[in-house]
C-alpha cells in the first residue's frame, strides 16, 4: 500500500523523503489550522450522554479526517460514516483500515510478509491507490501553481518536487499513515494518563 516513502526506504531514497517532508512541515507549522476545530466538535457530537465508550476507535476517525484535511485539502469525514459521508469517502476510509490491519500483520511475520496477502487486503490496497490518484488527477499535477495554498498547501508543496504522480501518492500515504497512526496513539494515552494522575495523584 505505502509504495517507495519514508517508511519504506532506505539510504538516499529515505533521506530525499526525509527532507521533502521535512520542509513541508516546518511551513504547516505557521498555517492556520482552525479547520481541524470542525472535526473535534464532530467528534463531541459522536459521544454518547451516558454508558461507556471506547475512544480509540473515534480517535481514529478524528486523526483520519484531520490528516486528508491536511494532506489532500478536504477530509474523508470518518467521524460522520453512518449520517452524511460521501460514499467514495467512506470506501477509502473502510479500505484505508483494512489495508492498514494487512500492513500491520505483514510487519510481524516479516521478513516472510509475502505470506499474508489475501485478496481483501490487495482489494483494500488498490481501493486505496485509486482513490488518492484519482483526487491528485482532480486537482491536476500539471497546474500546481493554480491550487489554493490555504486550503492545498501541503499537496502542492509535495507536488512541486515529486516527479511523478506515483511519487507523489506514495509519499502522501506514508504521511497519512503516521498522521493517524501515532497522533491515534498519542491522544489515547495522554488521555488514559491524565485521568490516573487525577484519580491516582503521583504524591499518593
Amino acid at each position: 500500500m505505502l509504495g517507495n516513502g519514508i517508511f519504506t526506504q532506505e539510504g538516499p531514497a529515505w533521506k530525499h523523503s526525509r527532507e521533502l517532508l521535512r520542509k513541508q512541515f516546518i511551513r504547516v507549522q505557521s498555517q492556520n489550522l482552525d479547520h481541524f476545530r470542525e472535526h473535534v466538535d464532530n467528534l463531541l457530537n459522536r459521544l454518547p450522554s451516558s454508558g461507556v465508550i471506547d475512544l480509540q476507535p473515534l480517535f481514529l476517525d478524528l486523526t483520519l479526517d484531520t490528516a486528508t484535511a491536511l494532506l489532500f485539502g478536504r477530509s474523508v469525514y470518518a467521524l460522520r460514516a453512518g449520517i452524511d459521508q460521501d460514499k467514495a469517502n467512506k470506501d477509502f476510509a473502510e479500505s484505508f483500515s483494512i489495508a492498514q490491519e494487512g500492513l500491520a500483520k505483514r510487519f510481524r511475520i516479516a521478513p516472510w510478509q509475502f505470506l499474508y496477502n489475501p485478496p481483501a487486503f490487495r482489494k483494500a490496497c488498490a481501493n486505496v491507490h485509486r482513490f488518492v490518484e484519482g483526487y491528485i488527477k482532480e486537482l491536476g499535477l500539471g497546474n500546481v501553481e493554480n491550487y489554493d495554498k490555504k486550503q492545498y498547501g501541503f499537496i502542492k508543496q509535495v507536488a512541486d518536487e515529486s516527479q511523478n504522480m506515483k511519487e507523489l501518492r506514495d509519499q502522501l500515504l506514508n504521511v497519512l499513515l503516521a498522521g493517524r497512526d501515532t497522533t491515534a496513539c498519542c491522544l489515547s494515552w495522554t488521555l488514559y494518563v491524565s485521568h490516573r494522575q487525577i484519580w491516582f495523584p503521583v504524591d499518593c
